[in-house]
């Protein structure tokens, strides 16, 4: 209620002064600023009792009421005939009268539109600036319409329930800007605004930009902790968010409307925190009322500022301007009470200029910061660096950790998987050769879908069935590459290199896309620990933000966006030049995502999330190597190489002979296997070396 009345009190002083002056003081001359501003003297007529005095009021207005006397309207006679009224006026009176009763407010209008039509005898407007933003091609119309005598103007009602005319443009006839500050150094802030719209720059509605970060006098910085209470237009309540961009905080609303042509009172409330500077003497208040990012017109800025009851003021200052033409003469300061100071500008306040508020308190009006409200405030400057750093450490170290168990050969692996022949060999020698490729022929063979015979000089490869379900998708293609059509025989000559090389390519294509599915298996308990650190540290950084939502999709997007360029540029191309294009251009992208990352939080925490996904990669792209978790794939190999060496004899003459026969020609262990009477139906490693000879 103390602050409505304060509201009203001081809406009523702004509409009834007529000029002021403030000083300016130098930030260096704090000390020899006044402690406490001028009190507004009115003049009042002899005999008025002291308003403080409530006693004295009551008895005033009894001997009024006792001196009063009651007529009626009979005793005037007839007030319709000419001599009821017999007072006139001459039109100079008439015209006097009705300007002493304009308020200041439409006095400022009136200014206002003089203004318009002679800025160039104005030093206030700076050269090029107009009051209304106008199309280029209707300069010269626009001019000649406001030099016309009559503006139209429409009916405005101001938050404080006076009525007024203001001129029919898009701008902001009236803004009221309340701080109550707390002794915790919260400040609960009511900004109340009427706005006339014409589907302009209003568009949309107004949108507030508040900076993000507040500054000492040595130049520290600091970021601002802000929190939306509500947004009513005309009374309604309006979902209105809140968003970092950049060095600002923008409120806009939640879902976009189009705001029609009218005349509409907005009341924005919020709290802010970390908006004091505490100095060793005093403590430092500073905003600018108007914003500065306005581009419209703002005929009165008004400002109140409370403090805590039993409080007083050190000093106080107000600034108009451009910031290179910052003026006091374009603003009062009144004093509403002990602990409330109102300001106001007594000249419209263009696009781009300020009006700004620098107030000195005492110290000991606030409670002094503890440590635990300076190390939130330090998590919420510095979390962002913390956070990141501490995830990349933590992938970092898990990594090294691993790898130092990995040397050790402390980790095994628990996972099952079944290698091919093709595999096998890939496993071993670290590539896919004619041999893999054999080995892979053999292993249809052990499935019984081709057979492969000799005849005479020719080499002959028959498909058995046309059941391919039992293969995979490399195998189905590679077969189907081989027998095109409804051919079911193919000779392993030269007319047929064609379809030896694409079922070649894909048998090829196959092993590797096993090897990576192997290596995923083997590398995923890695991949969601680092994957889930690395979430989990943007999520804390987004938590830190203004609007937390905003800042996690922007860090995911820009993860993403990081980590698809690294492993598109990490991709081997036939082309040089290809691969050269693709380096700059995904460099590029990275640089990008990073730069957009460090809009909503530092640039070096970005660059630090960056590195994580970049290590995520190198690692698992190391692990994955046959001297990493592969190496004990690759100990299996060797195993199986021994046990195929050593068993030789008995694996010849039974029926293992079958099930080993292509791993025994991936591993080039045809000298240990000689044809005898109880393979060689099945025996086909003679003919597939010759076969591989042909390609």
């Amino acid at each position: 209620m103390k602050k409505l009345f304060l509201t009203i009190c001081f809406s009523l002083v702004c509409l009834g002064a007529t000029s002021g002056y403030a000083r300016i003081v130098e930030m260096k001359d704090i000390d020899r600023v006044p402690r406490n501003p001028a009190p507004l003297n009115l003049p009042a007529p002899d005999g008025l009792p002291d308003p403080d005095n409530t006693e004295e009021v009551i008895e005033f207005f009894r001997e009024r009421f006792k001196n009063a006397s009651v007529s009626r309207i009979e005793d005037f006679d007839d007030i319709n005939q000419s001599n009821a009224v017999n007072i006139q006026h001459s039109a100079e009176y008439i015209r006097q009268m009705q300007e002493e009763k304009k308020s200041t407010f439409e006095k400022i209008y009136d200014q206002a539109m003089g203004r318009i039509s002679d800025t160039a005898q104005n030093e206030a407007v700076v050269t090029g600036t107009r009051f209304f933003e106008l199309a280029p091609e209707k300069n010269q119309e626009a001019a000649t319409e406001l030099q016309r005598p009559n503006i139209p103007v429409v009916n405005a009602v101001l938050p404080t329930g006076r009525k007024i005319l203001v001129p029919a443009r898009e701008h902001i006839p009236y803004l009221l800007s309340s701080f109550n500050i707390l002794p915790t150094g919260l400040i609960q802030v009511t900004e109340d605004m009427t706005v006339v719209a014409n589907g302009e720059k209003l568009k949309n509605g107004v949108i507030k930009v508040i900076p993000k970060y507040s500054k000492s006098r040595a130049g520290i910085r600091k970021k601002l902790d802000i929190q939306l209470l509500s947004v009513t237009v005309n009374g309604k309540e309006i979902p209105y968010t809140l968003e970092e961009l950049g060095n600002n905080i923008i409120i806009k609303p939640v879902q976009k409307y189009i705001l029609q042509p009218g005349v509409y009172n907005y009341s924005f409330k919020y709290l802010l925190d970390r908006k004091l500077w505490y100095y060793d003497d005093f403590t430092e208040f500073y905003w600018d009322v108007s914003g500065s990012y306005f581009n419209l017109v703002i005929t009165s800025a008004n400002a109140i500022v409370s403090i805590p009851d039993g409080k007083n003021f050190l000093t106080q200052n107000v600034m108009v301007g451009y910031s290179s033409r910052l003026t006091p003469n374009r603003a009062v300061i009144a004093s509403l009470d002990n602990n409330a100071l109102g300001f106001a500008s007594t000249t419209p306040i263009l696009p781009g200029e300020g009006m700004h508020l620098l107030i000195s308190l005492d110290k000991n009006v606030f409670l002094e910061p503890g440590i635990g409200r300076r190390f939130v405030w330090f998590v919420t400057d510095y979390g962002d660096i913390l956070f990141s750093l501490a995830g990349l450490a933590a992938i970092l170290i898990s990594y090294i950790l691993s790898w130092q168990y990995l040397k050790r050969n402390r980790i095994k692996s628990r996972h099952s998987f079944k290698l091919t022949a093709s595999v096998l060999r890939y496993l071993v020698k670290n590539t896919f050769d004619k041999t893999a490729f054999g080995a892979g022929l053999l292993d249809l063979y052990r499935k019984n879908i081709i057979d492969i015979e000799k005849q005479e000089q020719t080499i002959l490869l028959i498909k058995k069935t046309d059941n391919l379900s039992t293969l995979s998708r490399s195998e189905k293609k590679a077969v189907n590459h081989l027998f095109a059509g409804k051919d079911s025989v193919i000779a392993a000559t030269s007319p047929n290199a064609l379809k030896f090389k694409r079922a070649y390519a894909s048998l090829e294509k196959g092993t590797k896309i096993l090897l990576k599915l192997l290596s995923l298996q083997l590398n995923i308990g890695y991949l969601l620990f680092s994957i889930g650190m690395l979430l989990l540290t943007e999520i804390a950084i987004a938590m830190l933000g203004i609007n937390p939502l905003q800042t996690a999709l922007v860090l995911f997007s820009g993860t993403l966006t990081i980590a698809f360029y690294i492993w598109v540029m990490k991709r081997r191309f036939k082309s040089k030049p290809i691969n050269y294009a693709v380096k700059i251009f995904g460099s590029i992208f990275i640089l990008f995502a990073v730069l957009l990352m460090g809009i909503y939080i530092k640039l070096i925490s970005a660059l630090f999330l960056a590195g994580a996904v970049y290590t995520i990669f190198e690692y698992s792209e190391l692990f994955s190597k046959r001297s990493g978790l592969m190496k004990a794939r690759t100990k299996d190999c060797e195993e199986l190489r021994r046990y195929l060496e050593t068993h030789a004899q008995t694996i010849a003459h039974g029926h293992e002979f079958a099930m080993q026969q292509a791993n025994i020609f991936a591993l080039e262990l045809r000298p240990f296997y000689p044809v005898n009477n109880d393979i060689a139906r099945i025996y086909k490693l003679e003919v597939m070396a010759e076969i591989i000879q042909l390609l």
